[in-house]
């Protein structure tokens, strides 16, 4: 697997002057090159001169002085420094301190945004979110519970619960999504405040419970009909990349998200040729034929586990199906968890997916199958 992440890295990112290192702990402690990393554990410190992009568990920034764009994808990031470009972060658990001259985007469940100063936008998706700094440029925060401290331009905030501290300045205008209105008083808003309810909360007042249980049932047979389809047809694909989804989860995650990644932008490369035309729709069926099966294989594993006790037969997986199907249906009724569930189950269902099938192909490739 490090050697197709090796492959894709080259063809997709790398420079001739590019550094690519791999490994379960790696340590980078200044570069004048542009760096690519994949690994366990990554720490970095000292100056980086140009671009880098990491991949892994745990990614550790700290004094750190960055000149090109920062690019991490991990469960648990730390970003303590500064930055001249833009810095870009997807994980569990972000956290942030530092001087950014570029802008910051962030997507994960919990960001901390501490002592820091953003010279262009600021863009953050998670369920939980506390800003505290100064942005220059436009500020739009997607979270469940926000809290937001310091001094903004243009702020835009889409949340359940969203809490302003005490002594902040929004230069700019306010435009925020709630549930309820909210009483700003100790907040000095130098623009306009408007309120606006969120699609979710106007689609629940305008749809019946009964449409709304009706949407929920095609939900559930929908998912269900191709994976009972697929232990007919093809039950050890079902089971072993149900396996593959929990067992190895965060190989799979991490895996899943790269090859999302990376097929995207092939599928685009693919399309910007008048010939490639014909073969970029067909990737772009597949492709999101298979993201949308690979959302529920870690579910099934769940439901597998669930059904510990029986025995390994057809009628097992089966009942493992609807187990895992009807847990992430139930799950998908509330629309901030759908959100979530969806950004963790992709990528480890894709991860396992692809990983099955190269399995697959090496096994038949050493039988001399192919």
């Amino acid at each position: 697997m490090k050697k197709l992440l090796f492959l894709f890295l080259i063809l997709f990112f790398i420079r001739t002057e590019g550094k690519i290192l791999l490994g379960e702990k790696i340590s980078i402690k200044s570069s004048k090159e542009e760096v690519f990393t994949v690994g366990e554990k990554i720490e970095i410190s000292g100056e980086l001169q140009s671009e880098f992009i990491g991949i892994g568990k745990e990614i550790k920034a700290e004094n750190i002085s960055v000149n090109g764009d920062f690019i991490g994808l991990g469960i648990f990031q730390s970003f303590k420094g500064n930055a001249e470009n833009d810095i870009y972060l997807a994980g569990n658990s972000v956290f942030v301190e530092g001087k950014i001259g570029g802008s910051l985007t962030g997507i994960g469940k919990k960001i901390t945004l501490l002592n820091s100063s953003v010279n262009g936008n600021l863009r953050l998706c998670a369920e939980f979110l506390n800003i505290a700094g100064k942005v220059k440029g436009k500020t739009i925060i997607w979270g469940r519970d926000v809290i937001l401290k310091g001094v903004f331009n243009n702020v835009v905030i889409y949340g359940n619960e969203i809490k302003i501290k005490k002594g902040t300045v929004i230069n700019g205008n306010l435009t925020y999504y709630s549930p309820e209105k909210i009483l700003f008083s100790d907040v000095k808003i130098k623009g306009k405040i408007e309120w606006k309810k969120p699609v979710s909360e106007k689609i629940k007042e305008k749809t019946p419970v009964s449409m709304r249980k009706i949407r929920g049932i095609y939900t559930f047979f929908s998912l269900l009909f191709p994976f009972l389809f697929m232990l007919f047809l093809a039950p050890n694909l079902l089971s072993q990349t149900s396996e593959i989804s929990g067992k190895n989860f965060f190989k799979s995650f991490i895996t899943g998200l790269a090859l999302l990644i990376l097929t995207s932008l092939l599928i685009i490369v693919i399309f910007i040729t008048i010939v490639g035309v014909p073969l970029g729709l067909i990737m772009t069926s597949l492709f999101i034929s298979s993201i949308y099966i690979s959302r529920v294989f870690p579910l099934i594993y769940v439901g597998r586990k669930i059904l510990f006790k029986l025995e390994e037969k057809k009628l097992t997986w089966f009942f493992s199906v609807l187990i895992g199907v009807f847990l992430f249906t139930l799950i998908s009724l509330q629309s901030s968890l759908k959100i979530l569930l969806n950004l963790i189950c992709i990528p480890a269902g894709f991860g396992a997916l692809t990983y099955g099938r190269l399995k697959l192909f090496k096994r038949m490739r050493e039988e001399k199958i192919l």
